[in-house]
């Protein structure tokens, strides 16, 4: 197991009942999820940053399953660097 830790940035609507759903696309995976933000970009926007341990390939199908989400305008997987 290669294990990286990875974060995911995800822009979407300003809507608190996504946190849920985001939570249990991960929870499902059993992905250890380090570090949750979130941050407004205006009224009706707002950024959800993920870090999360995973593998490069459960990282890439956790990035997949997030853009097929419908209220996402765009998620994109960044690799930290330890």
């Amino acid at each position: 197991m290669n294990m990286q830790k990875y974060k995911l940035e995800i822009l979407s609507y300003n809507q608190p009942v996504l946190i849920g759903g985001f939570m249990l696309i991960f929870s499902r995976r059993r992905v250890d999820v380090t570090d949750f933000y979130y941050k407004n970009i205006n009224d009706t926007d707002g950024l959800f940053t993920i870090e999360f341990n995973s593998e490069e390939w459960a990282a890439q199908n956790l990035e997949k399953q997030c853009n097929k989400h419908i209220d996402i305008f765009e998620a994109k997987l960044v690799s930290i660097v330890k």
